[in-house]
């Protein structure tokens, strides 16, 4: 069993893939920058979840990030924006999967269409 455990745990290292996650909450409040890993094809909000406490909400079958360490989303005015690599996203955190990202950014901003 504990070569079993070994093997699983070496595995999972050899797949993981480091990752820098770096939050800007706006509004005077330190930026927060963490360290992890992922696996590949693990989702953006997986990841978010694993170096913040995160609070989501569904509307419809879209899952949104309404809250990173109680700094909240004003619907309409304030929201939680990501990018992967300095790339905008044009999909829900939940739904985004990882494969070779190196950094994640989440960026607490005024809502816009565009």
């Amino acid at each position: 069993m504990k070569i079993l455990s070994v093997l699983l745990l070496w595995t999972f290292r050899a797949f993981a893939e480091n990752m820098t996650v770096t939050i800007h909450y706006g509004d005077g409040h330190p930026d927060k920058t963490a360290e992890t890993t992922y696996t590949p094809g693990m989702s953006a909000l997986e990841v978010l979840q694993k170096v913040s406490r995160v609070e989501i909400s569904q509307t419809g079958s879209y899952t949104f990030v309404r809250s990173i360490d109680g700094v909240r989303s004003q619907i309409g005015r304030f929201g939680w924006f990501y990018l992967i690599d300095g790339k905008s996203i044009a999909k829900t955190a939940d739904t985004f999967r990882l494969e070779n990202a190196q950094t994640m950014t989440w960026v607490y901003k005024v809502e816009a269409c565009y």
